[in-house]
């Protein structure tokens, strides 16, 4: 996180109550810059196409889809998310940096891979009697969002924070404009614009990471799946992790009397999704100030005391 720390300390040194403003609000948003990002984006689909899609009860409907596509992406690249992140870590410890971006290749088509097996297997098991369109696009959907968790880690363990936050605040803002203008769609309209925006998203992540890596030799490598660079301990930290985030979510859309039926078999808690929607917001103040401590006060006493 040194990135971060170097500005954070920036701003503080100004000694002005502007500076601290800014130091915290900026730590506010990288910390939690992406997800709020995409939280806002889709209330903004929601709330823009109340008025115009017919019946209205497709807009629940379409949110609900978007929640279960994140949900289900984060668990499935959760178990690769942190180990690669090491394996990262350590080649560039090593200064075999030509190694990284084949290695993020061979990962990407690894989930790529899954994720469309798996999605294909889920989605036409869970949403039987719907459309093809829709269930082509939910494909869609949840390839994108298991591609772009992980370059979103990649690009952390570099240190991208803006270009992460710049990136979603961009795409999220053509979510919500394709949307709009897909809307009168219907369902299909609205999550086409979601899956457009994923794709750009995607893009503009892959263009970043190659003008860091430039690409050298070998196109694809599956050095990472060596057994001595595999690490199982942070492969099941990642899982439960995310599992963790979500487990509760999943026990209240699926017992029926905190839930309704939204479409298909796929199932939200109006009692619950919104009190946590309201608690996820109301820590980002408490993230920004842990961040700024950490990169300020717990950095320079650490580098004091070596």
């Amino acid at each position: 996180m040194a990135g971060i720390g170097f500005e954070l300390r920036r701003l503080l040194r100004k000694n002005t109550l502007l500076g601290l403003v800014e130091a915290y609000a900026y730590a506010g948003v990288i910390g939690s810059g992406p997800w709020v990002f995409s939280i806002i984006g889709i209330l903004l689909v929601g709330i823009f196409s109340a008025s115009v899609v017919v019946p209205s009860s497709l807009v629940t409907q379409f949110q609900t889809s978007v929640t279960y596509l994140v949900a289900c992406s984060l668990i499935l690249t959760g178990l690769v998310q942190l180990a690669f992140t090491r394996y990262v870590s350590d080649r560039l410890f090593e200064k075999k940096r030509e190694i990284i971006l084949p290695s993020l290749n061979g990962l990407m088509l690894i989930v790529v891979m899954a994720a469309s097996v798996l999605g294909t297997l889920s989605l036409f098991t869970l949403l039987p009697d719907l459309g093809l369109v829709y269930r082509l696009l939910m494909l869609s959907g949840f390839v994108l969002m298991c591609a772009v968790w992980i370059m979103t880690v990649f690009l952390s363990g570099m240190k991208r924070y803006k270009a992460i936050v710049v990136l979603f605040a961009g795409a999220y803002a053509l979510i919500v404009i394709i949307a709009l203008w897909l809307r009168p769609y219907g369902l299909e309209g609205l999550l086409a614009g979601f899956v457009l925006g994923h794709l750009v998203l995607l893009a503009g992540m892959w263009v970043l990471t190659v003008r860091e890596f430039n690409p050298q030799g070998k196109l694809i490598s599956f050095d990472f799946l060596h057994n001595e660079k595999i690490y199982p301990s942070l492969m099941a930290i990642g899982l439960l992790y995310n599992l963790g985030i979500w487990i509760d979510k999943f026990m209240f859309w699926y017992f029926p009397p905190t839930s309704d039926a939204i479409i298909g078999h796929l199932r939200a808690s109006l009692i619950y999704d919104l009190p946590v929607f309201l608690s996820y917001l109301s820590i980002i103040p408490g993230m920004a100030v842990f961040l700024v401590r950490i990169e300020t006060d717990f950095v320079e006493f650490y580098d004091k005391c070596h």
